[in-house]
């Protein structure tokens, strides 16, 4: 039994600044937790409790897996038939529209599959497609193992490093857009004059999430830091936020209007901003700005995928039989437009977090699961250019994804390359004529992609991030070509490709330790020359959760931590979008108000 003698309460506040001191039922242990180890003349007691938690503080081996749910609209329909070429595996396995018009005029039109985007293709007997029909070669020899690889590959990856460099757009309207660099700040375009509850503001409208309050500052300036400020003062008092909109307050700040002369902030003129928290302690209290930078850690063939047994999502599976009479190849079959099939993701490789530190030098409290489109059926991912010096797959971020048409996603524009794949291809004849099929190559263990666009504050000791990274696909329009799209920015689907998940929790209390008592801070902790005091976040151990929630609590088994989460896969066609900056509309006023 357990021993109450060797039992010790320990304060919650002396181990973290905001756990509460009061326990309101101590357990007691009716089960042995102590066993007598006899060497020689000697007898020691070992707590069994003890020893586990010891163990499971000490170990950073992690093994990753997560529940997937691919959430996908089949939005685009199109033909296979290009310029009097028609790639006929192609035509054969469309999910068919207006069946009757099509044999009419021997053009046929309709959806790729589902099975094109799914996480496990299951067509791998499809005659013509992926194995032999009579004389005629398939268009892939289809491998069962790679079943889970043929679409898209998954990783491990963690935040290593940031980039304050990196080109950054964004598009206000069809044509005003703004360039600066990540660590420039946040974009935004001015309204001045603006009159709010009667008083004369200068409004600023931002993208993203300023994460500004009252009487907090920015640091305003043109991208590149061109701007020479009004009378050399560039730091302004935030007067207010928001304007009349709905939910504008997270988009829009504003600044007293003090009749400044000479037009210092010109109507719908584009600027950036930094956040300022204490302006008597600028240097230390104003943020930062950059891209994140993943590593991955792991190959594609460490990653396992498998159906979640009868798991599904909550959207339905669309399916139609398509009569022998109204196909091109005479053939009946069953087609799929969509599907909402569950998977589980697990990797066979274990990551030792205690190895890595993160974009901000401390111990990792995040990894990843990175997903890629690989395209090996070659639906998408031609590669658009000169010499193919740009490639299929195309970056940008949450505000980057808009209902409004603009030109950030244009295939010509060179701060959407992303230049971190490598596309490959390979050919295929029918009928006299060659085709060639393009697909993104698997990463390696080591390679290096972009992230979230964030904010850090040293004062705060707290990231933010301000928009997601997504990609872009778009069809090869040699191969399928969607009905009236653009030729410069076709339509597309978006994805975005990283997915956190939760190691440990930093604290929500900034902890403030004098030098002379380092005992004990951590070796992240930063040192305040103005306040000449340490500052940072405890990062809480396995198992605890504070009393707002936060913490993990993980299985430990064998030496491994065993975190899972949840990831909804959204693959996002064009105008559909998760992120948009007209969140600030005003809303609809009916005889319901």
């Amino acid at each position: 039994m357990g021993n109450r003698i060797d039992t010790k309460i320990i304060l919650g506040s002396k181990r973290y600044q905001s756990a509460i001191d009061t326990d309101l039922l101590i357990e007691v242990p009716l089960d042995n937790t102590q066993k007598e180890l006899d060497e020689f003349d000697r007898s020691n007691v070992v707590s069994l409790a003890q020893i586990f938690d010891d163990e499971r503080q000490e170990s950073g081996i992690f093994r990753i897996t997560a529940k997937m749910d691919l959430i996908f609209y089949n939005a685009y329909s199109g033909f296979t038939s290009i310029s009097g070429q028609n790639y006929t595996p192609f035509t054969n396995s469309l999910y068919y529209v207006d069946t009757e018009y099509s044999f009419n005029s021997n053009s046929w039109s309709g959806y790729p599959q589902y099975v094109e985007f799914d996480l496990i293709r299951n067509d791998n007997n499809v005659p013509g497609y992926t194995v032999n029909s009579g004389a005629n070669p398939p268009h892939i020899d289809f491998v069962n193992k790679s079943a889970s690889t043929y679409n898209w590959t998954q990783y491990i990856s963690y935040v290593y490093d940031n980039d304050y460099n990196k080109k950054m757009e964004w598009y206000r309207t069809f044509n005003n857009n703004v360039n600066w660099f990540s660590g420039d700040g946040i974009p935004v375009y001015v309204t001045n004059p603006v009159n709010i509850n009667g008083q004369s503001l200068i409004s600023f409208t931002s993208p993203v999430e300023h994460g500004l309050s009252n009487g907090e500052w920015v640091q305003l300036d043109l991208s590149g830091g061109v701007w020479p400020g009004y009378n050399g003062i560039k730091t302004f008092q935030v007067y207010s936020l928001g304007n009349s909109k709905f939910n504008s307050e997270k988009y829009v700040f504003n600044i007293y209007n003090n009749g400044f002369t000479g037009n210092p902030f010109l109507n719908s003129v584009e600027m950036v901003f930094k956040r300022i928290i204490d302006i008597t302690n600028s240097a230390e209290t104003m943020s930062k700005y950059y891209v994140r930078k993943h590593k991955i850690l792991t190959n594609a063939g460490d990653a396992i995928l498998t159906k979640a047994g009868f798991d599904q999502n909550g959207f339905g599976v669309k399916r139609q039989y398509e009569y022998s009479s109204l196909t091109p190849d005479n053939s009946a079959r069953i087609t799929q437009k969509e599907g909402n099939q569950s998977y589980v993701l697990t990797f066979s490789k274990d990551v030792d977090v205690n190895l890595y530190r993160d974009n901000l030098k401390r111990p990792l409290s995040e990894l990843y699961v990175t997903v890629i489109n690989k395209g090996y059926f070659g639906w998408m991912n031609k590669p658009f250019g000169v010499n193919n010096s740009t490639i299929g797959v195309r970056e940008g971020f949450g505000y980057n994804l808009s209902t409004i048409p603009n030109n950030y996603w244009n295939l010509g524009n060179g701060v959407i390359n992303l230049s971190s794949l490598l596309t490959n291809s390979y050919n295929r004849t029918v009928g006299g004529n060659q085709y060639t099929f393009y697909y993104n190559e698997d990463l390696k263990s080591g390679d290096t992609i972009n992230g979230a666009y964030c904010e850090f504050n040293q004062f705060e000791q707290k990231e933010r991030v301000l928009s997601d990274l997504y990609h872009k696909l778009g069809f090869n329009p040699f191969l399928f070509k969607i009905i009236s799209q653009q030729p410069l920015n076709p339509d597309g689907y978006y994805y975005k490709p990283h997915s956190p998940i939760t190691l440990r929790v930093y604290s929500d209390y900034i902890e403030e330790g004098l030098v002379e008592d380092i005992d004990g801070v951590p070796d992240y902790a930063y040192y305040s020359q103005y306040n000449q005091k340490l500052l940072w976040r405890d990062l809480y151990t396995y198992g605890f959760i504070d009393e707002s929630g936060s913490g993990v609590d993980y299985p430990f088994i064998n030496g491994a931590h065993y975190p899972s989460t949840n990831i909804v896969f959204r693959v996002i066609p064009e105008g559909n979008i998760a992120e948009d900056v007209n969140a600030i509309s005003t809303p609809v006023i009916d005889e319901c108000e």
